[in-house]
């Protein structure tokens, strides 16, 4: 759509009306309503120095929306705190506050006694799981011989099938006592494995156990999510307990905008429909993002409903706290109409716009729709082609009224 500036040659007064069919209806049909005005010989020096600016109306796309305000937050899965899980003393410290860190880098270095029995703990148990293997190896392989050997006399009449009997029950509680004791064996490792991975250690550091059995009783805090570290409330020497807080980390890569929408216009959000963020921080500046959450619940104080918006923001320009204005995109029309609002003027409670043609300018009775900015869509009255007045229609309006 563009638009033609133009600038009458006469305005003129007196003016000519011509008054058609009033009524309401699509134009083109015989309820159409339209006064023309025509340009006629006298002079109107107001008229001539005003300035009429025209606008081709075309087909494109208008979407209605809902204007709100809001606030930016960080997702609760974006947010880690992060402490020991026993008492210990800081001996390193790997990161800072601002720091950008990635999922299991490390933080900090504990050094803790709780480790030294923990590492015992598991020593034995590996211990307990070889001996068992090993006992319960050689119980099966003496019950199997027996049995051999048995069933060898009874086939040679030598002894009593009892005994094969004794020898072959001998050897099945042999094999379940062996798979019982192995396992449970192999429970106690894995149980002694698992504390210790909780305590801190890393797979590696528990595998070389067993060979250097000596190791320093030293655990480390890693990342569990990628972000930024916004607090850190840890010095190097200082002793910790399991209820400390030594970093936070939170991830901006997306943010939550929480804005509060009347109920009165709850009926025409939907989840998933687009959503235009702007802050004061960055005038000019919208950020893209979908509703993803209504609520459940109407705020009793502000009468509104808290509709939540996920928000891209991997240059993290949106900052945790920030106030928001959130325009919530409602509907959509692909291929429809729309002016300037204006171009629109109210005449006696009908919505009217000027038309050009080759007389002069036509006023229409319009039907208008949705809101956009500062444009209306036209749902009757006008169609494609049409050149519209949108500056001086004013007086053009006040020129047509009947003398008195």
């Amino acid at each position: 759509m563009f638009r033609l500036r133009i600038t009458p040659t006469l305005l003129t007064a007196p003016l000519l009306f011509a008054s058609l069919c009033a009524g309401c209806g699509k134009r083109g049909t015989d309820v159409t309503a339209n006064v023309s005005i025509q340009p006629a010989g006298g002079a109107a020096p107001q008229a001539q120095s005003s300035a009429i600016e025209l606008e081709i109306v075309a087909p494109q796309q208008i979407a209605g929306s809902i204007a709100a305000t809001g606030k930016v937050l960080v997702p609760e899965d974006r947010v880690a705190n992060i402490g020991p899980v026993h008492e210990g003393r800081i001996v390193s410290l790997y990161a800072g506050q601002g720091s950008v860190v990635r999922k299991g880098q490390r933080l900090a270095d504990l050094e803790s006694a709780d480790i030294d029995q923990a590492e015992a703990d598991y020593l034995k148990a590996l211990a307990d799981y070889e001996n068992a293997t090993r006992t319960s190896a050689a119980e099966v392989k003496f019950a199997q011989a027996n049995y051999d050997r048995t069933k060898m006399l009874f086939e040679k009449t030598i002894t009593a099938g009892k005994n094969l009997q004794q020898a072959e029950h001998d050897l099945e509680l042999a094999k379940s006592a062996a798979a019982s004791n192995v396992a449970g064996a192999r429970v106690a490792v894995a149980n002694a494995r698992r504390h210790l991975l909780i305590l801190g250690l890393k797979d590696s550091a528990i595998d070389a156990l067993a060979s250097r059995p000596n190791l320093a009783s030293v655990f480390s805090l890693n990342a569990p999510i990628s972000g930024v570290v916004v607090e850190r409330n840890a010095t190097v020497g200082a002793t910790v307990g399991s209820d400390a807080s030594l970093f936070k980390i939170i991830d901006t890569s997306s943010v939550w905008v929480d804005a509060n929408v009347f109920e009165k216009d709850l009926g025409r959000v939907r989840r998933g429909q687009e959503v235009r963020v702007t802050v004061p921080a960055f005038p000019g500046v919208t950020f893209a993002g979908r509703v993803i959450l209504i609520s459940s619940v109407v705020n009793p104080e502000t009468r509104g409903v808290q509709v939540r918006t996920e928000v891209s923001n991997a240059d993290g320009r949106l900052k945790p706290d920030m106030f928001a204005n959130v325009e919530i995109v409602t509907d959509v029309r692909r291929a429809a109409i729309s002016l300037p609002q204006s171009a629109v003027l109210d005449d006696g409670g009908h919505k009217v716009v000027f038309v050009q043609t080759g007389n002069g300018y036509e006023k229409h009775i319009v039907t208008t729709g949705i809101e956009n900015g500062d444009r209306v869509e036209i749902l009757d009255g006008l169609q494609a082609g049409d050149k519209v007045v949108v500056k001086g229609n004013y007086l053009l309006l006040q020129q047509g009224q009947p003398q008195q």
